[in-house]
């Protein structure tokens, strides 16, 4: 079938190119302002070039310029790229993946940008390296731990990462002898993985339920936010939703073992995914089971999920101590994350009253988890369990907004699996990209490495303005991006879901 210009808007080569052009830019100005390494191992810490881009005004004004119009002209690209993905015949699978390839490529080069988690991570396995366990020890158990770029807020508080990937960090932290230019690069390389695995297992999960898988990918992956965070940003959370999508995947194909078995590498990853367990026995059940049935495959997904994971904590030798981790995070609680927030006004109001504050705040984190773990239950055992992915999309929501810490590529989770559970609505859509813009917007403005030589809130002041004065002029001026938003052109071309055998 013939789709004209007007319905495709520009073509692939002309979007491949402006996508790359706007990810160069934010590379080069994450060398003023991205997460700089400041161990003494670092060879880039002692060079002058970079050195000079972060002491002279000039230079990180530049930068800041240069990664706010980055940002803003590479959301531009992957809204105009929007039409391609609307008709089934708009763009092969195999021409997404070279257009994203481009957007992604000049991020390899970059400093870490948005988060310097990615420190981190090396953190951490510098201290299994160590012999010493990320469960039971904040990284300031060793000495020079600021000085390798961690942020302060893990230092005291338990690992929130799976044995699999803190053995990997571990190795990585081995095999770079603690140079954290190359550590970080491995790390980045792992990304990348994860991000293809995303790609690919969207495009399967996509096509078993019903859904077009070019609009799938294009909302989960090719997302700036996303391609931002996990290859800019160095994150492992790619990794774990590309478990999570590939365990939903087999378990459609009525293979529990392969879905269990995926689902536990991303438990590794990141604990929380758990909770997504008793949604993959649910998609192995017909649509209206009886209960009997249902709580026969819950034991069956769960017993083959602890063997797994007991494979995995024996070959790591962590076991599970990452069980009584997942529920202390409340030691690394953000105020501005809504429990976090209630745990820390109540806390302290107990301590002007003579209370323990630390108890108090304590008792208040474990009440919202608890809650959280109602409500999973409660969806678990819903009546209508005909969309087995999206019941999991509101238990990892109701588990994310119900924690004490939430960090903002969090969105990220839900969106992937709100977008690849069932078609969302036009409005649903442009919320999406709004709230997308948004988080780019805060996390660029609070995550400038600049404090050491320059004022911090004048510079957070100057990016915040240019780039909310940036993507309003792109919504409300760029003619191509309006005509967009205005609403869909045509169908969505949807694939056939595949019936459960």
């Amino acid at each position: 079938m013939d789709i004209s210009r007007k319905l495709l808007g520009e073509s692939l080569r002309s979007l491949g190119w402006q996508g790359f052009a706007a990810s160069a830019m934010i590379t080069v100005a994450s060398w003023g302002i991205g997460w700089f390494p400041r161990n003494q191992l670092s060879p880039l810490a002692r060079s002058g070039f970079f050195i000079e881009f972060r002491t002279d005004v000039s230079g990180v004004i530049t930068c800041i310029i240069l990664m706010a119009l980055g940002m803003v002209w590479l959301t531009r690209t992957w809204i105009v790229t929007r039409p391609r993905v609307q008709v089934a015949t708009g763009i092969t699978h195999r021409e997404l993946g070279r257009l994203f390839g481009m957007w992604s490529a000049p991020l390899m080069f970059s400093f870490p940008i948005l988060s310097r988690d990615v420190y981190s991570y090396l953190a951490q396995g510098r201290m299994l390296h160590a012999d010493k366990s990320p469960y039971l020890e904040g990284i300031s158990a060793l000495p020079g731990w600021f000085d390798g770029g961690s942020d302060g807020l893990w230092a005291q508080s338990p690992s929130p990462y799976g044995p699999f990937f803190l053995v990997l960090a571990r190795f990585i932290f081995f095999i770079s002898n603690g140079i954290p230019e190359i550590g970080v690069g491995l790390l980045r390389i792992v990304a990348v993985l994860g991000v293809l695995g995303c790609f690919h297992f969207t495009a399967k999960l996509a096509q078993k339920m019903g859904q077009n898988p070019n609009w799938a990918n294009w909302a989960i992956v090719g997302n700036p936010l996303f391609l931002l965070t996990m290859i800019g940003g160095v994150h492992n959370d790619a990794l774990m939703i590309a478990g999570v999508f590939s365990a939903f995947a087999y378990a459609y194909d009525r293979r529990p073992a392969a879905a269990t078995l995926s689902l536990a590498i991303a438990v590794s990853v990141k604990p929380i995914v758990l909770l997504v367990l008793p949604f993959i026995g649910l998609v192995i059940l017909d649509k209206n089971p009886s209960k009997r049935a249902r709580w026969a495959v819950w034991a069956k997904v769960f017993v083959l999920s602890l063997i797994w994971l007991g494979i995995i904590g024996a070959v790591t030798n962590l076991w599970f101590g990452w069980l009584p981790a997942m529920f202390t995070a409340g030691d690394a609680a953000f105020p501005y994350a809504p429990v976090g927030l209630i745990g820390w006004s109540v806390s302290n109001l107990a301590g002007m009253l003579g209370g323990d504050i630390a108890f108090v705040n304590g008792l208040v984190v474990t009440l919202f988890q608890l809650l959280g773990l109602v409500i999973v239950a409660r969806l678990a055992l819903a009546k209508n369990i005909s969309n087995p992915v999206r019941l999991a999309a509101w238990s990892l929501s109701a588990a994310v907004l119900l924690a004490p810490i939430i960090q903002p590529w969090y969105i990220l989770w839900l969106i992937a699996l709100f977008a690849i559970s069932h078609r969302v609505s036009w409005s649903s859509e442009k919320l999406m990209i709004y709230v997308s813009s948004l988080i780019l917007v805060a996390v660029f403005v609070d995550q400038l490495s600049i404090e050491q030589w320059h004022s911090a809130w004048m510079m957070r002041t100057f990016a915040g303005v240019l780039v909310v004065l940036l993507f309003a002029g792109l919504f409300r001026f760029d003619a191509k991006t309006r005509r967009i938003l205005a609403g869909p052109v045509g169908p969505l071309g949807m694939a056939h879901p595949v019936k459960k055998k």
